[in-house]
């Protein structure tokens, strides 16, 4: 399958996974039991294309902000099943999770541009302030904020179980550190 292919099929999965917080539906769980299934279609069927498949997601699970770590057991029984590990699938340089800790310095950093400007809505002091309140108090909900000045778009997406903060336009996500 050629990159941009691949690319695309990986931010289709990220949208829809993405989309399960509007319902309050576990996004890391749901990870986890999509590539367990894909995992049983392929030892019901021996067709690679079913791993192959679980590579993606496993793929667009570490690129929203995820932790390997926390399904270790399954993901590498896939790639062992693929003929591959870890460090050669997912090299740490690129799928980093990105998990900042909650607090003004770190949470500006996930915020590129917000120019001061009498459009804003809210100055960037106040959206940062605005998302550390939010997480730290635990008001579930999904969030937007919007530059006016650059058009960029932010979702901050709170749930029961997990928080997670999207820069819609760059596609990057994070999560906080507890």
């Amino acid at each position: 399958m050629d990159s941009d292919k691949m690319k695309r099929y990986i931010e289709a999965i990220k949208f829809a996974a993405g989309s399960l917080q509007y319902k309050d539906i576990p996004v890391k769980k749901t990870f986890c039991d999509t590539v367990t299934q894909l995992y049983h279609y392929y030892e019901n069927n021996n067709d690679i294309r079913y791993l192959e498949v679980a590579a993606l997601h496993i793929q667009a699970y570490l690129e929203m902000g995820f932790l390997y770590e926390e399904y270790e057991e399954l993901f590498n029984r896939i790639l062992l099943s693929l003929g591959t590990t870890r460090e050669i699938q997912f090299p740490k340089r690129f799928y980093f999770a990105k998990r900042i800790k909650l607090n003004k310095s770190q949470v500006r950093m996930m915020i590129k541009r917000w120019p001061a400007s009498p459009k804003q809505i809210m100055k960037i002091n106040e959206v940062i302030e605005d998302i550390v309140e939010k997480v730290k108090a635990k008001e579930s909900g999904i969030y937007y904020y919007q530059c006016a000045v650059t058009n960029d778009l932010y979702e901050l997406v709170i749930g029961k179980n997990e928080n997670f903060f999207h820069d819609v336009g760059r596609g990057k996500f994070y999560t906080f550190e507890d």
